[in-house]
C-alpha cells in the first residue's frame, strides 16, 4: 500500500504513514526498534496491545516475533506513523502505531 506524507509550509519534518506490515517492520528495524506487546494488557482472546519498543527497558514491554507483529498489524488494521528525519512523532518516539482510520490519508 502507498505511504502518505505530511509536511507544513514551513518545511518542518514530514510524517509518513504506511499500512504495509513489511514496510512497517523495515522502518522499525532501521530505527533499532522491536515488536512487542504492552505488559498486562492481555484481553480475552488477545495477547495484548501491539507496540513498538526502542530500548531494552522500554515500558516493560514483552518482545514478540516479527511474524506475530505483521499478523496483528494486519488483523488490527494498524498503520505506522514515522518521521522521515528522526524527529519525534509522539513523545520521544520516531515511530508509533496508529489505527488506519486515524492515519492521515
Amino acid at each position: 500500500m502507498a505511504d502518505d506524507a505530511d509536511s507544513d509550509a514551513t518545511g518542518e519534518s514530514a510524517t509518513e504513514h504506511t499500512t504495509d506490515a513489511w514496510e512497517a517492520q523495515s522502518v522499525v528495524d532501521d530505527r533499532s526498534g522491536y515488536p512487542a506487546h504492552a505488559s498486562k494488557s492481555e484481553g480475552q482472546g488477545d495477547e495484548g496491545l501491539l507496540r513498538v519498543g526502542f530500548r531494552d527497558d522500554d515500558e516493560d514491554l514483552k518482545r514478540i516475533s516479527w511474524d506475530e507483529f505483521r499478523e496483528e498489524f494486519e488483523e488490527k488494521e494498524l498503520a505506522l506513523a514515522y518521521s522521515t528525519d528522526d524527529s519525534p512523532v509522539e513523545g520521544e518516539r520516531t515511530a508509533t502505531l496508529v489505527e488506519r482510520d486515524h492515519a492521515d490519508a
